[in-house]
């Protein structure tokens, strides 16, 4: 077995499938040089068994049967209970894999615990801030949105009526009806205009969701 700092990865045995369990489960399961074997708890529904197998990681109800079949270097016995851990001794006693207490397991999930709050202290202020001014630049987006669709409303109702007002002159109406080519045309020019606000206004709420997901996550 290479060093801790060598290139060969780690295969870790997790003996507690409570709370414990599941925080080394996704301790390791970050790692580059550190691979989980197996969660053993005799509990099928416990939280790290049930997480172990939704990320195709083997789940024993015994730990002799997963030491037998799924051999490792460390073993973090995270239950507590004196007999496993007595047991748990005799197994190992005479090969090469080393377990680590529940005390020192704990200590390895609780360490973890206060990173990642600090992790989500640091995170989760910035985001709020930056979906707070998302929200409040898109408010203002689609009031402006709203203003202009009023102005259009108008000035193509003008349009409308120099139009009307034009054929009924005839040809002394020309410059009218130029004048009503020029608004229809300068109309549809706004319009585009704002669907392409719209369209950006979508992509900013697509934004804002992937903010609430990580939001999400950091809980």
């Amino acid at each position: 077995m290479s060093d801790w700092y060598g290139a060969k990865n780690h295969v870790i045995g997790i003996v507690g499938g409570g709370r414990a369990g599941l925080g080394l489960l996704k301790f390791f399961q970050l790692s580059k040089i550190a691979n989980v074997a197996f969660v053993v708890d005799p509990n099928p529904e416990a939280a790290a068994m049930e997480s172990a197998r939704a990320n195709d990681i083997r789940t024993f109800a015994d730990v002799s049967d997963a030491l037998h079949r799924a051999p490792c270097d460390i073993v973090f016995e995270v239950t507590g209970n004196e007999d496993v851990s007595g047991a748990l001794a005799q197994l190992v006693s005479g090969t090469s894999t080393y377990v680590v207490s529940h005390q020192a397991a704990r200590v390895v999930v609780q360490v973890q615990d206060e990173n990642l709050e600090r992790l989500r202290t640091s995170l989760t202020g910035p985001l709020n801030k930056i979906k707070s001014e998302i929200n409040t630049s898109l408010d203002g987006s689609r009031n402006l949105v709203a203003r202009i669709n009023q102005i259009m409303s108008s000035m193509q109702m003008l349009a409308l009526n120099a139009s009307i007002e034009a054929a009924k002159v005839g040809v002394h109406g020309k410059g009218f009806m130029v004048v009503a080519d020029h608004m229809t045309k300068s109309v549809e020019s706004v319009r585009n205009l704002t669907r392409e606000i719209e369209s950006m206004n979508g992509n900013i709420l697509q934004v804002s969701a992937q903010i609430d997901s990580a939001l999400e996550h950091l809980k």
